[in-house]
């Protein structure tokens, strides 16, 4: 999770805390729900991961968390006798403005300690700061909503509730806000779910089905939502902290960040390419090949290994007139990755998914996507749009190959080493 989104209040971390809290009763609780009918739960991170037992009500107990911190993600699972009713993820893209259901579990020491259900929008299709892993909803949540599916009027999943707008924040930035909540993108999870090697269901409606009541909506989707109940050792809960009213939101402790003073106004990144005077071969087939001239026909006339020293002496398009020590000849500039650009080294693999000519288009296209996804300055001066992280080859292959099959990113989508990546331009 990014620094900005720390000072966020993580909605369901903590619910009532008595000071006489015994190790053998629940010290927060959450939601999660069904995303196999073996047994996988989806939920938060912070709803799970610090729990020395991890309790599903009405089910037993959870095993083999997996978690996702960046994300705020996690996966529990569950013995299941029976399948359990799993939720679709929708393969349609997000519409500003939908109509969302969000169903959990809040306040159940304070409310009626059943599920509940709330109704609202999508008021952007990202989160602070154009963070592009949320969406902005106006679906009302408190305590113990975290980690409940955010569901279309058909039933299918869009997201999983995450955060609220903390009061500090906005009292630091002296602002008044009001419902503002934000949701993981579903695709987010999809992904991490697919790098637990565990399998999703997706869906859309059909094209003559109509939207569902709020009530057979909630009738449909909440035997798939359960309470999540953590229980830590008595040294490590958190202190006591009483509840005021029935709007009342317990902060988890978080004395590493600090809230900041204002927000300050966000810097546009450099567009300008340095010039390349040095670097390293990196070649996807473990050596790059040196020709006689700058074009593919060329006289292959020597080769340097992957990891071999390059002094640049020229730049002739889109190819480098390099010294090996050993030779000099031509090298295509997608072969060497240069020591005068930002990004940074190493052997990871990125999925690049488009190209534009300027930043704006990347940024407008960034942000409209429904999976999270980063833009690169190139060195011809063209901003390549990427997923958000870097992978193993394999790990990226297969991602590459899931994504394509879904049609969440094109067929000619492809793994790159990213030599060509000056800097990162967007988006935080």
């Amino acid at each position: 999770m990014s620094a900005l989104f720390r000072v966020l209040l993580a909605v369901g971390l903590s619910t009532a805390i008595a000071s006489n809290c015994l190790a053998d009763e629940p010290t927060s609780s959450g939601t999660g729900f069904a995303v196999t009918a073996d047994g996988w739960l989806l939920t938060n991170a912070h709803v799970v991961k610090d729990c020395q037992r991890i309790e599903i009500k009405g089910k037993g107990d959870a095993s083999d968390p997996r978690i996702d911190a960046i994300n705020d993600l996690a996966l529990v699972k569950i013995a299941a006798p029976e399948p359990l009713k799993t939720l679709s993820f929708r393969k349609a893209p997000t519409r500003l403005g939908e109509d969302i259901v969000a169903i959990g579990f809040p306040l159940p020491t304070l409310l009626a300690n059943t599920v509940k259900v709330t109704t609202g929008n999508v008021n952007a299709l990202a989160g602070i700061r154009n963070d592009t892993r949320y969406i902005q909803i106006s679906t009302p949540i408190q305590p113990g909503n975290s980690g409940g599916p955010v569901v279309d009027r058909d039933g299918f999943l869009l997201g999983i509730t995450s955060a609220t707008l903390s009061k500090e924040f906005a009292d630091a930035n002296d602002i008044t806000t009001q419902n503002v909540n934000f949701a993981i993108r579903a695709s987010v999870a999809e992904l991490f779910m697919q790098s637990q090697s565990i399998a999703d269901q997706s869906g859309d409606k059909a094209a003559d089905q109509q939207p569902i009541s709020t009530a057979d909506l909630a009738d449909k989707i909440t035997p798939s939502v359960f309470q999540i109940r953590c229980y830590v050792k008595p040294e490590m809960q958190p202190s006591t902290t009483s509840i005021q009213g029935a709007n009342a939101i317990m902060v988890p402790p978080s004395p590493s960040v600090q809230q900041p003073a204002s927000v300050e106004a966000k810097q546009e990144p450099s567009l300008d390419v340095p010039q390349a005077r040095s670097g390293i071969a990196r070649h996807p087939k473990g050596a790059a090949p040196i020709k006689a001239g700058p074009y593919a026909d060329s006289k292959t006339t020597g080769q340097a290994l992957n990891g071999s020293p390059v002094q640049v002496l020229e730049t002739d398009g889109n190819w480098y007139r390099v010294s090996t020590g050993a030779s000099i000849g031509f090298m295509h500039y997608s072969w060497v990755r240069v020591n005068q650009f930002e990004e940074p080294p190493g052997d990871g693999r990125f999925v690049q998914v488009r190209s534009f000519g300027t930043l704006a288009e990347a940024q407008a296209f960034v942000t409209q996507s429904s999976i999270p996804l980063a833009a690169h300055l190139a060195a011809n001066g063209w901003i390549a749009v990427t997923l958000h992280d870097i992978y193993g080859q394999r790990e990226a292959k297969d991602l590459s190959n899931a994504l394509k099959a879904h049609g969440l990113i094109a067929k000619d989508a492809m793994v790159t080493l990213g030599n060509t990546y000056v800097r990162k331009v967007c988006c935080d």
